[in-house]
């Protein structure tokens, strides 16, 4: 049996890790429940978090609310094998700026780094 592993992801310089479950898996349907997913550990609303960090007197820090950037993703529904990964990004009011789903979690981790890139610059 292969050892789980992290989806590996390119962060740039000012992003924080604040939660991380995103493994490189598939999905295994419960052979007892239909729509319930066996390894559903991996596959929850909450996957990961990443909150681009601020600068202030050359320290980085985590802002607690004010200009809060956040990409979050999960997997929806929860522990269903027809749901999807939805990725998002908010604000600190968890005001929707955008956001993508899908079941390939190879198309979620690219779009997380080109939306973490062109948000670097902002």
């Amino acid at each position: 049996m292969r050892k789980l592993e992290l989806i590996p992801l390119k962060i740039p310089a000012g992003y924080a890790i604040t939660y991380n479950k995103f493994y490189d898996v598939e999905p295994i349907r419960n052979k007892d429940e239909d729509d319930f997913i066996e390894n559903w550990g991996y596959f929850t609303e909450d996957l990961l978090q990443i909150v681009k960090m601020k600068i202030q007197k050359g320290n980085w820090y985590v802002p607690e609310r004010e200009d809060k950037l956040l990409f979050d993703l999960g997997w929806y529904p929860d522990s269903d094998i027809n749901g999807q990964y939805v990725l998002q990004l908010v604000d600190e009011n968890w005001y929707e700026i955008k956001s993508i789903s899908s079941r390939d979690r190879l198309i979620i981790k690219e779009t997380l780094e080109a939306w973490m890139e062109e948000h670097q610059r902002l």
